[in-house]
Order: C-alpha cells, then sequence, then structure tokens
C-alpha cells in the first residue's frame, strides 16, 4: 500500500459518501486501506494472546472477529461519527458493502439492516447491536484497570460493596496489568497512525515535544457530596457516586479570582477525565513546519489533576519504548511544580531536555551545592550581585522596566558555572567557577590566575568579606561534581527568558494548546462532546480518546501531504497557483527618453 493511496485518495475513492437517504456508504478501497492500517499494526495478535491467557471458561463462539470490529471503530473515528456500539452495528450491517462484510468475516444478515434507532427495529437488529456491544465490552474487559462500578448512581454503601465484590476476583497485580495493557493499546493505536506519514518526512523530526494535559468531559453527573462536604476525592466524603465514578471533578479558574475568588474571578467545573497529550515540536522553531504537529503519546485517562509528572512520564516511556528520538520537552507549570522523582529525572533518564516556565515562587536564590547558587534553573557564582539575582522578582513586582530586566539577566549570565566537561551516562558532570582555569570567563581575587588573564575575561567579580574569610568549596577547588539530584526539579539546560528559551517554549506550548483545539473542534473529532462517548469507563474513554488522537493525526498528515513538495527541501510549500500577470511584469524600465528632463526650445 503506498503513502499516496493513504493520504490522497481520488475523488472516486472518497473515504466517505453520503447517499440521497441520508445514510454513509463507504467504498470498498477505503475499507481495504484501513484494514491495512490494522494488518500492520500488532493490535490483533497481542490480544488474542490476551484472550489465551484470561482463565475464563470459553462461552459463545464469536460470529465475526476482533479484526472486523477495530476497523469498524477507525472506520468511524476517520469518517466523524459518534463512537456509539450502535454506529458500530450500523458501519458495519449498512455502511459497508456486503463483499467487505464477506471478506471480515461478518454474517450478513437475514433482512436487510436499516437506519433509524435500535428501539424500533427488529429483533433481528437488535440482537445484532447487542453482539457488537458484547464484543467491545469483551475487549474492554482485558485491558479495564478500575475496580470501580459503572452505569449506575450507587449510594456510599451499595457503591462500597460493589467495589468490595469486584476485589475478590481482581487483585492488585491484576488491574497493573490491565493498566500496562490499556496503556500499550492506546499507545500503539497512535503509532499506527504515525506510520502513514512517509519515512522520509517523518524522519526530520529529531525528538521534541510538548506535554500537556486536557480535560475530556465525561458521559454522567457528578458525584454527589455528603452535606458539608466539598471534596470528591475521598470516598467518605460522597453519598451518591456517579455512573461513571473513574472520572473526577474538573474545576476551572480564570480571571482575577484565580487564587481568590473573593477577587471577582470565574469558575467552572464539570464531571470529566484528563488526557495527557505529548505532541510531536519544531526542533528549530525559526523554520517553517518540516512535519506535521502529531500527537506521539498519551497514557490512560485519569481524573483531573491526578499524578501530572507521573502521567506525562508514562506517554514519554512509550515513546522511547516505540524507538522515537528524544530531544527538547516543554510543559506548563504543573509540570515544574512536580516531584522530581515523578517527572524532572525519569524524562531526564529517557534522554529529554526540559523546557520549564517559572511561577513567582521559583524565582531568585532556590538552592546550593558546593557553593555554587542555584538561580532559575542554572548554577551562579556565589559573588553574583544581588540586583541580578533579583532581577526576575523586580521586574515580576514591576520595579524595574523590561529593557532594564533584559539587561540584568544578561549580566547574571556572565556569572553562571561553566561545565567543565559532558555529563557520564549516569548524570554526573563536574562544574567549575567563571572565574577558574583553563580559559578564565571571569577575573576574581580568589582566582588570583583569572585576573592575569588581560583582556580575556567578561566581568570582573568582587567577592564580599565574608566570602573572601570563608570561602566555599567551588572558590578553592578547580571544580565541583554535580550529579542528577541537586535542585533536579527546577534545572534546565536554557537560560530562563534568554532568546533561545523564549523560541522553545513558547513555539512548543502553542504547538500542543494547537493541537487541543483541534481535537475538540465540534465539526471534526469532537472531543469535548461527551454525548458522542457515551460508554462509561475508564477503559472504553482511554480507547476513544485514542481512536480520535488516530482520526486527528490521520486529517493532520492528509493536510500537509497535499501542500509537501517533496522536492524543495523540508517543510516548503507548494506555490499557489495564480491567474494573470504579477505587478512586477509592470515595472516600468528606465530610459533615457523617461528620464530626460524637459527643456524649452530656445531661438
Amino acid at each position: 500500500m503506498t503513502v499516496d493511496a493513504v493520504v490522497a485518495p481520488t475523488e472516486r475513492d472518497a473515504e466517505v459518501v453520503t447517499l440521497s437517504t441520508g445514510a454513509r456508504r463507504f467504498h470498498d478501497s477505503q475499507v481495504r486501506k484501513v484494514a491495512g492500517w490494522v494488518d500492520a499494526s500488532p493490535l490483533i495478535e497481542r490480544v488474542e494472546s490476551w484472550k489465551r491467557e484470561a482463565s475464563k471458561a470459553a462461552g459463545r463462539p464469536e460470529t465475526f472477529p476482533l479484526r472486523a470490529l477495530l476497523i469498524v471503530m477507525l472506520l468511524g473515528a476517520i469518517s466523524h461519527q459518534p463512537l456509539l456500539a450502535s454506529t458500530f452495528t450500523e458501519i458495519m450491517f449498512l455502511q459497508i458493502s456486503p463483499t467487505m462484510r464477506a471478506e471480515l468475516g461478518i454474517p450478513e444478515p437475514q433482512t436487510p439492516y436499516s437506519t433509524g434507532s435500535v428501539g424500533h427495529k427488529s429483533r433481528e437488529h437488535k440482537a445484532l447491536y447487542r453482539n457488537v456491544r458484547t464484543r467491545l465490552k469483551g475487549l474492554l474487559a482485558l485491558m479495564d484497570p478500575s475496580p470501580l462500578p459503572k452505569d449506575r448512581r450507587l449510594d456510599h454503601d451499595a457503591f462500597a460493596l460493589a467495589v468490595a465484590q469486584r476485589r475478590q476476583v481482581l487483585c492488585n497485580e491484576d488491574l497493573a496489568l490491565r493498566y500496562d495493557r490499556l496503556s500499550w493499546f492506546v499507545n500503539e493505536l497512535i503509532e499506527a497512525s504515525l506510520r502513514l506519514l512517509p519515512r522520509h518526512i517523518w524522519r526530520r523530526w529529531l525528538g521534541s515535544v510538548a506535554v500537556d494535559a486536557t480535560a475530556v468531559r465525561a458521559f454522567a453527573r457528578p458525584s454527589r457530596p455528603r452535606h458539608g462536604q466539598k471534596r470528591w476525592s475521598a470516598q467518605d466524603h460522597i453519598e451518591i457516586f456517579s455512573a461513571d465514578a473513574d472520572a473526577g471533578m474538573y474545576i476551572r479558574k480564570s480571571g482575577a479570582g484565580t487564587d481568590d475568588d473573593a477577587l471577582g474571578g470565574t469558575r467552572k467545573s464539570w464531571w470529566a477525565y484528563e488526557a495527557t497529550f505529548v505532541i510531536a515540536g519544531s526542533d528549530d522553531p525559526g523554520t517553517p513546519a518540516a512535519f506535521p504537529n502529531l500527537i506521539v503519546g498519551m497514557p490512560p485517562l485519569h481524573p483531573p489533576g491526578r499524578e501530572p509528572g507521573l502521567n506525562a512520564v508514562r506517554a514519554l516511556r512509550s515513546i522511547h519504548d516505540r524507538g522515537h528520538p528524544r530531544g527538547w520537552l516543554a510543559g506548563d507549570r504543573a509540570y515544574t511544580d512536580a516531584q522530581p522523582g515523578n517527572f524532572a529525572l525519569p524524562a531526564r533518564a529517557l534522554g529529554y531536555r526540559p523546557v520549564l516556565d517559572y511561577a513567582e515562587d521559583h524565582l531568585g536564590i532556590k538552592g546550593e551545592h558546593g557553593g555554587f547558587l542555584f538561580i532559575e534553573g542554572a548554577w551562579y557564582c556565589p559573588a553574583i550581585p544581588t540586583a541580578l539575582v533579583n532581577a526576575s522578582i523586580d521586574f515580576a513586582n514591576k520595579t524595574i522596566d523590561e529593557p532594564t530586566y533584559r539587561a540584568r539577566l544578561a549580566e547574571r549570565w556572565r556569572h553562571v558555572a561553566v561545565a567543565k566537561a559532558a555529563e557520564d551516562a549516569q548524570g554526573f558532570g563536574r562544574w567549575r567557577c567563571p572565574a577558574a582555569e583553563p580559559h578564565p570567563l571571569a577575573a576574581c581575587p580568589l582566582k588570583p590566575a583569572s585576573q592575569r588573564h588581560d583582556g580575556q575575561v567578561r566581568v570582573s567579580i568582587r567577592p564580599s568579606g565574608p566570602l573572601k574569610a570563608n570561602p566555599p568549596r567551588c572558590c578553592t577547588q578547580g571544580s565541583v561534581t554535580m550529579g542528577p539530584e541537586p535542585m533536579a526539579k527546577l534545572r534546565q539546560d536554557l537560560f530562563f527568558q534568554s532568546a533561545e528559551w523564549n523560541d522553545r517554549y513558547h513555539t512548543l506550548r502553542a504547538t500542543i494548546e494547537g493541537m487541543n483545539g483541534y481535537l475538540k473542534d465540534g465539526a471534526r473529532e469532537a472531543l469535548d462532546d461527551p454525548q458522542r462517548r457515551r460508554i462509561r469507563g475508564v477503559a472504553a474513554q482511554s480507547l476513544f480518546v485514542a481512536l480520535l488522537v488516530f482520526a486527528g493525526n490521520y486529517r493532520k498528515i492528509q493536510e500537509f501531504m497535499k501542500l509537501e513538495t517533496g522536492d524543495d527541501g523540508p517543510g516548503r510549500r507548494r506555490p499557489r497557483r495564480r491567474l494573470g500577470k504579477p505587478i512586477s511584469d509592470w515595472y516600468p524600465e528606465p530610459t533615457s527618453e523617461l528620464h530626460r528632463p524637459k527643456t524649452s526650445d530656445s531661438t
């Protein structure tokens, strides 16, 4: 199957057509194309192995293969149909041809299938719907990591009893195994979408990514807390549980009341999951896009605000395990605030280089190691002037203007500690004072050799009396060994608020914010519409979101390939065709007759 067949279908082989009756109909070529995507992935083989590992006794024989169900679900996702069991039934028995049903192993119904609600269909058609729904729930049961009941609003005692009964047959190891299965399945679906992009284009991506979490509304009313309680996280505080108890309350504050409702801000809340997406971003913000920005990984959905760092690392680990490159990693302040063992250290261990934003409580001196001071992501000389230390604080408090702030930052960076060599495989490196030998970049009386390098230093360091009397190790030794743990939470390789930091951080952050809006577009994937994803539970919702990510990636690839020339270099767009002459063709040429000044005839 060629790339052109995937991303540029002809008019005759359009993905889906709409008949005069209002029903959709897929061309056989499109169904075979989606079948090729499924067959190119290990999804079916892996799920079949999970089924063999299950200890349940065999039930009724399957009337159609799992492969057919997955193909049907992908057809529904890429044609922007609701992800409902009724939709999958209609695609299977109405929207694809009898020829394709035979090829996919789907039995032909005895009476023709027709459109309309399930409630008005024949007994046979209702049986077909139940069969599809049962097969879907059987797939979800293999990778459902939740012990919580679904589909009914239960009071506290009934909910606790249902959880206890489920816990009798599912231990923590079983739930952990199912979580790993769900994580693998959703990321393998995403990987299948990435395979649709030609390899020579995908190789332009060097591994830079952005990570962010976005709310995914649940098709259920929220749990009801007990009288006087405002917390939904503790089960003891809940009187009536939601029919989708795997979700949680998402609260969004904006405006002046972000930190204090009394200040007049707005507050919105809804029952929702949270999806953590990792999206491929530009490695060179100054050049045109060389590839489409695609989501490359996600963990299973989770309650809002739950373990943002760990969920990001779960997605990053999947990207690493699938063999993709690693580069810069941008995230908002939720990831800056994550515990270093949950985000920063695992991300660095995987090979990523975080690009972080700081809140006001992250500014100024936040740590010390071997005498070096930690200031906004980097280590500095202990004799750095106070005005340079507090530059960001003063700017945030509006006591200095932006030109003064930029000047102070430039001066501050001249006091930064210098890496003596690259870090080793364990993350340890040696750092020296900017005035240390060899090649000192500053002159300091505590480093006498630095004062003999006339004209080679960038700044003169003036240590205070107490510092001269009791110099730290960085002033008395040639270098200081630095491991990966000191100030790991806030460390980054780029100077905070430098031009390069601004370019990389804001470009990557804009990329993922744009993708979130792209997926939530109601005319397309409609990720923000829970009515189109009505099967409850974290397994079902994670699967459906992964299908929508597949559809979004597929559409992005189609749009990119229509503009990609393939011969004029990375990211070059096909020139726009125009009719008629450009205005430059009418530019008058200078001539002696045109520019000769007029003179009167002399007599």
